[in-house]
């Protein structure tokens, strides 16, 4: 009797981990709204990285969504959303790049971010023209949902990194260029304009030259023309 009550108890775990590793990715759970929960905090968890399990297990109160930048697999993008009901910071969600061993993983940087959406919220295109895809993570929307607004990182297959660009979060439906290597931006409001970025040295978004009204219906050609004149106007 004894040993089949262990035996019970070992195979209830074993499920816990096994449903997690096999549907967390594709399964998605309601919120709980009576009993709060929070996230532990980044201290305690920068406190207890090199030797835990952060990856795939059984978190009933959050979304978990996995990304596998590269062709070695242990290395992992993974994003924490627990609702904004769950939380009791303006930051609802946690973002990890680490290293899955299984028993144990290393987190190699972990940050907070703001997600508005419980849905699908990753996307994946090039933004600096290596021909990899990067990977962008959906913030909020503005403009009754005409403005859409992402956080960015650029995958390094290489060298093996994933690297946060700053102030990619603020630019509006943000599309790549790559032809001119630059980062296009088109805002909804009174009078729709565009904007043109790049990525610096440094990993963050640089503005070039000023925003100009879109009074030409969006024609490509007449774009091409506008674009080019920038960036000559501000070489």
């Amino acid at each position: 009797m004894k040993n089949s009550v262990i035996f019970f108890v070992f195979l209830s775990i074993y499920g816990c981990n096994t449903a997690s590793e096999n549907k967390v990715q594709f399964t998605k759970r309601p919120f709980e709204t009576t009993k709060p929960k929070t996230v532990p905090s980044e201290d305690d968890i920068q406190g207890n990285t090199s030797d835990s399990k952060i990856f795939y297990q059984c978190d009933p109160n959050c979304i978990w969504k996995y990304h596998h930048p590269f062709a070695d697999s242990s290395y992992v993008f993974a994003v924490q959303n627990c609702g904004e009901e769950n939380i009791e910071k303006s930051n609802n969600a946690r973002i990890y790049f680490g290293i899955n061993r299984g028993i144990t993983d290393k987190v190699i940087w972990v940050e907070d971010v703001s997600i508005k959406t419980q849905d699908d919220y990753m996307e994946y295109q090039d933004f600096n023209g290596d021909d990899v895809k990067d990977i962008m993570v959906f913030s909020e929307t503005g403009a009754r949902g005409s403005n859409s607004y992402y956080f960015l990182y650029l995958v390094n297959a290489k060298n093996k990194t994933v690297t946060r660009i700053k102030g990619f979060e603020n630019i509006v439906n943000p599309d790549y260029d790559k032809k001119n290597n630059i980062i296009v931006s088109y805002a909804y409001s009174g009078t729709n304009h565009y904007s043109i970025y790049k990525i610096s040295n440094t990993n963050r978004v640089d503005q070039i030259g000023s925003s100009f009204e879109d009074n030409f219906d969006g024609d490509t050609e007449i774009l091409n023309v506008k674009i080019k004149e920038l960036l000559k106007r501000n070489k």
